[in-house]
This record gives C-alpha cells, structure tokens and sequence, in this order.
C-alpha cells in the first residue's frame, strides 16, 4: 500500500529529527531488542537484527556498496551486543551470540559466538567462540 509506505517513512523522519535515531521503516527488529542511549544509531533498510540483541549508541548496521544475495546491509543474530560507535557494514551475517566492541568497523561474516574488537585503525581482532 503506497500511503502506507508514505505514512512510515514520514514518522520515520520525523523520529530521525527530533531523537537522533535512523531506523529505516524497511529494517527488519526483532523481539527484545534494546537500544540503549539511542542516540546516533543507524539502521539500514534492509538491514535485519535478531532477538534479544543489546545496541548502544552510536551504532551503524549500513550499506558499503556492495550487493551479495540481493541484500546490502548486515543480518545480526540473536543474543548479540553491539558497543557504542560500532559500525557493521555490507550484505554480512553476524552469528547468534556474537559481541562487537566498542567502535569496531565489521565488514566480514562472524561465526556465532564470536568476540570482535578495535585494535587500531582500521584494524580488528576476532576473538573465537570459547568451548563450554
């Protein structure tokens, strides 16, 4: 329904105006989801986060460009947190239970349960699930 469609990306901007949050109306939420401190968080269109998942401020779920499956922005599992200043970017999968730090930049896929944190410029390290 085309007014429908209209309807949404009108709140939409103007929740993106007055709270400092971009959650395109397209994006795909799961149940649970806690987005503390809001501000500044991005959320593409076809991005999609999973149940449970912990996202602080300043976080981007965004697009690079690139275009792999038909979709251009990540999928996030359940259970993940997501540091402030995060960014995850392009058609990727973040696993169940994953953490991004703090101002990570993630651009690959993450296996579930994976630890991602910023080490310098551009740089990350990947700390593997631990055995239970």
């Amino acid at each position: 329904d085309v007014g429908a469609k209209q309807l949404a990306l009108l709140l939409q901007g103007r929740a993106s105006a007055a709270f400092g949050v971009d959650i395109h109306p397209g994006a795909t939420i799961g149940a649970g989801i806690f987005i503390d401190h809001a501000s500044g968080v991005v959320i593409g269109e076809q991005a999609a986060v999973g149940d449970d998942c912990y996202i602080l401020h300043g976080v981007t779920l965004g697009a690079t460009g690139k275009v792999k499956h038909g979709r251009r922005h990540p999928h996030v599992g359940s259970g993940c947190t997501i540091g402030s200043g995060a960014s995850v970017l392009g058609p990727i999968s973040i696993g169940d239970g994953c953490t991004v730090g703090a101002n990570a930049v993630v651009t690959k896929d993450l296996e579930a349960g994976a630890t991602v944190i910023e080490t310098g410029f551009m740089s990350n390290r990947v700390l593997k699930p631990r055995k239970r």
